[in-house]
């Protein structure tokens, strides 16, 4: 670690001439500005990716989820906004880790709802097995306060694995169910988020 007397004496004089040349360059002319240029990918699925499908966090919270069609991006029935709209705070862009055709499963916030995260998942069709998998997934009990009125099935569970909070629903063909982080709320806050899902994918439930 110590140098000897020598040696920074002999650094004192490397660092004297170094700092003369670099004071002879910056007398030099400054070169012009390069040309910008602009990186173009060749990749198009970046390209194509819509808000409700970007990696999370990489669009704009305050987004708002809509109407999907059949065979539409399920994804997009929930948006970050929606969440942030009844007090649930964290969520961004949903990552969606399905390519069927008829389910979807969207993490907005975490890896996973059964690990604090942020989740939203969807199924059309086989509805009986969909929800009893929902139940014993999220240990799910019936819920029957009349509170989401026309649905087939509905439970909920508010202190679940991981510090979860969670709903799952049946209607029709449509079945899914939300989860997000325990909390004084958590009930209200699904229940809000649910009936979204069921005014947006009406059209869903066959």
């Amino acid at each position: 670690m110590f140098r000897t007397s020598r040696n920074l004496v002999a650094a004192f004089l490397l660092i004297s001439a170094l700092g003369a040349c670099s004071a002879a360059v910056a007398t030099t002319a400054p070169t012009p500005n390069p040309t910008p240029t602009v990186a173009v990918s060749t990749s198009t699925s970046s390209a194509t990716t819509s808000p409700a499908t970007a990696p999370s966090g990489a669009a704009d919270t305050g987004a708002l989820g809509g109407t999907v069609a059949p065979g539409g991006n399920f994804c997009g029935l929930l948006g970050p906004g929606d969440f942030a709209a009844v007090g649930v705070s964290g969520a961004a862009a949903p990552a969606k880790n399905s390519d069927g055709t008829a389910d979807a499963y969207c993490v907005y916030s975490g890896v996973s709802g059964a690990t604090g995260g942020i989740e939203f998942d969807i199924f059309i069709g086989d509805p009986v097995s969909s929800y009893q998998q929902i139940v014993a997934n999220g240990t799910l009990t019936a819920d029957t306060t009349g509170d989401l009125p026309g649905v087939d099935n509905v439970g909920t569970v508010m202190n679940g694995p991981g510090n979860m909070a969670a709903i799952g629903v049946q209607k029709g063909q449509m079945t899914f169910d939300i989860d997000i982080p325990s909390g004084p709320n958590a009930r209200t806050q699904l229940i809000a988020l649910a009936k979204l899902v069921l005014q947006r994918g009406s059209g869903l439930a066959g």
